[in-house]
């Protein structure tokens, strides 16, 4: 009797053992998830890798173009490589598969369990990594990529919601009509040049890019912008990814030193419940969000422009051969 589901492990099993023929096997496999700002991540993790000599790395993601080019990945797979069979063979054949996330979120709580340190320190912690780390992702653009990127005079890019992924956090959102009055504000000084999902509230007065970059090209304009204004999120990984200073609306949903980057500029607001790292159940009236004025990102994206866009400084942490008692306990 045919069963197509067996037929499909068998197909992924095969196409698993062709790539490894083809390229080698690996030392190691990490993955993380399905979000792209999570596999973005990884290529921190894929860096450290590399530089310690620890072989062949491959990773397994559903957003292979956040990987081309980049020199600290041997190959990407999809996602079906996930199978227990070839994972299995994979490791009798001495490799590692490695899942490098952070605490997985609970849904019931409406939560993410927070995380000790910064999110790329804890990844690494994951795969085995000690000594000194760069809190940084990587997104390797081609010239001609680059040369795409300008859309617009003097531009800033710029969001306004994160609400249209799989798992959306309303605790992230700084409000559309906020984004707004920022635009409002200083768009005789500069071209506001929207990314995003299409779903997304468009701004007026901003060239509309929603929903019409692919991750690449959103990079793209990201390298050749003055600053990126938005909230936490894969543009702001994105946006590290490619040396883009930025304006990021944190609240207190999470402190930056978890999960941002200390060359942007990043509106924390040390409220009694922050970071609470809930998702969307909110019992304060998301204070920590409205205390943060548009006026206030309006000055601080100009004294981040002023500054002009000199190498961004890099974020390092230190990570013991054997971690902490809660870091191994979220291990």
């Amino acid at each position: 009797m045919y069963d197509p589901r067996l037929t499909r492990r068998l197909l992924r099993l095969a196409g698993g053992l062709y790539l490894a023929a083809r390229h080698g096997w690996p030392r190691a496999m990490i993955w993380f998830g399905q979000a792209p700002g999570d596999d973005l991540l990884c290529t921190a993790v894929a860096r450290e890798w590399r530089r310690r000599e620890r072989g062949r790395l491959w990773v397994i993601s559903q957003h292979p173009q956040l990987f081309a080019g980049n020199p600290d990945v041997a190959l990407v797979l999809p996602q079906m490589i996930e199978s227990p069979r070839f994972q299995a063979m994979f490791r009798q054949r001495g490799g590692q598969v490695l899942r490098v996330n952070y605490p997985d979120p609970d849904p019931a709580l409406d939560l993410t369990p927070p995380p000790p340190r910064h999110l790329i320190t804890v990844m690494c912690l994951r795969a085995g990594i000690s000594g000194r780390i760069a809190l940084r992702p990587y997104l390797s653009l081609t010239a001609g990529e680059r040369r795409w990127g300008p859309r617009a005079d003097r531009q800033v890019a710029i969001m306004s919601s994160g609400l249209v992924k799989a798992r959306p956090m309303g605790n992230k959102e700084w409000g559309p009509e906020r984004f707004q009055e920022v635009v409002d504000r200083l768009k005789g000084r500069y071209q506001f040049v929207q990314l995003g999902a299409v779903q997304d509230p468009l701004l007026c007065g901003a060239t509309d890019l929603r929903g019409r970059t692919t991750l690449r090209q959103a990079g793209a304009v990201l390298s050749q912008s003055l600053a990126f204004v938005g909230q936490v999120g894969f543009l702001m990984h994105l946006a590290r990814a490619v040396d883009c200073p930025s304006v990021i609306v944190y609240g207190g949903r999470e402190a930056p030193w978890q999960s941002g980057y200390s060359c942007n500029t990043n509106l924390y607001t040390p409220v009694p419940c922050a970071p609470c790292w809930l998702w969307n159940r909110c019992d304060y009236g998301h204070e920590c969000m409205k205390r943060i004025r548009p006026d206030s990102v309006a000055e601080a994206l100009e004294s981040l422009v002023e500054r002009g866009r000199a190498p961004l400084a890099v974020d390092y942490d230190e990570l013991a051969a054997e971690p902490a008692a809660d870091e191994a306990q979220m291990l």
